[in-house]
């Protein structure tokens, strides 16, 4: 059905004159975009599908799905709710998402693999590649289905996920450099990785051995239960920046450092995971600047916007770290999750304890 626009006051101010012309421009409104009558269950990251004008997609953790909207923010807005077939370990505790080469995204599990709390957790767990083809996303494959049926003796359907790489448990990030390459937060071992899917194996197969995994930072960096660690990288200055939210600041990962180290254990044949070390990682931003928490993460016109889980504030800073302009949403502490920025003054952002979509512009 076509949405009902809703406008909250935004009780902060923005201090500052980036981007706006007063010092102090009060924000008039946060615009309810979704709600849990669209499908939201406590929704933790957004992004929108670069190939598709207005197509919103949100990643919800409660029941391991997504909701798209369409046309999203207008007043034609439409949406839909979508759990694979197998969600319940390819998108199990679903946290981050990020759109990669055309057609395609990736998904990071916050999850240690119990399928839905139906078996111990083995930690058979990371980063999930999709398609954003709504006739093949959720979708289970007549073709793959028959073919692992028939090779494993029993009944098997792995929906529609096109790929997956199982060496980041408790995965609270990701972020696209190129091709089928993503980086991810790993919140088990405190890291930052690298993974090349190269060639999917289509929808619904299951030949993962062919990925290629590099580890960074071990230890650097601190995931928070149930937060969002947005991350997003510069192709400018090859530079990944990255959210982190048990050390209250935001790092940038130059990823052309560092030296290839020592071979690290794999749980498939075929898929190569090594260490890299002495990588340059440097602390962009911390609490010197009012960071808490942060959570969601985006880049635009060569400044990071982030929100603060912490305080229900979003900063804005320069590549330097420097803060420019510091907006109160009103909101208060863990109510920010994921952001989207689609200029310095349309912001996106996710309240997961309401199971909301909320825009705010001026």
């Amino acid at each position: 059905m076509p949405r009902t626009l809703v406008l909250l006051p935004l009780l902060g101010a923005c201090t500052g004159s980036f981007p706006w012309e007063d010092e102090e421009e009060v924000f008039d409104r946060l615009e309810v975009i979704a709600t849990r009558e669209d499908g939201l269950r406590r929704p933790q990251d957004l992004a929108f599908d670069p190939q598709q004008e207005g197509a919103l997609w949100v990643v919800n953790q409660q029941d391991d799905s997504t909701t798209i909207l369409v046309d999203a923010g207008t007043l034609d807005q439409n949406s839909k709710h979508v759990i694979d077939p197998y969600a319940l370990h390819f998108m199990d505790q679903v946290s981050s998402i990020s759109f990669g080469a055309p057609g395609l995204f990736a998904t990071c599990q916050d999850s240690r693999n119990d399928y839905n709390h139906t078996d111990d957790p083995n930690d058979f767990m990371g980063p999930a590649l999709w398609t954003s083809n709504l006739e093949v996303y959720g979708q289970s494959n007549p073709d793959a289905v028959r073919f692992l049926t028939e090779s494993s003796g029993f009944p098997t359907d792995l929906g529609s996920h096109l790929d997956m790489l199982h060496q980041s448990p408790l995965c609270v990030g990701i972020a696209w450099e190129t091709d089928n390459v993503y980086w991810v937060f790993d919140g088990l071992e405190g890291s930052i990785v690298r993974y090349d899917f190269q060639e999917d194996h289509g929808p619904g197969f299951d030949d993962h051995s062919d990925g290629i995994i590099a580890r960074y930072a071990i230890g650097d960096v601190e995931r928070v239960r149930g937060s969002v660690a947005g991350m997003i990288f510069h192709e400018a200055t090859r530079e990944l920046f990255v959210s982190d939210p048990g050390g209250g600041r935001i790092v940038a990962l130059d990823v052309d450092s560092g030296d290839r180290g020592r071979r690290l254990s794999v749980t498939e044949a075929g898929t190569e995971h090594y260490l890299v070390r002495n990588a340059d990682l440097r602390t962009v931003a911390d609490a010197a600047v009012g960071l808490v928490q942060p959570a969601g993460l985006d880049l635009v016109e060569d400044h990071l916007v982030v929100a603060d889980a912490g305080t229900g504030h979003i900063l804005f800073l320069d590549l330097e770290g420097k803060l420019v302009a510091d907006l109160d949403t009103g909101l208060g502490p863990d109510r920010l999750a994921g952001l989207y920025a689609r200029a310095l003054d349309d912001l996106w952002i996710v309240d997961p304890k309401e199971n909301r979509v909320l825009r705010i512009m001026p």
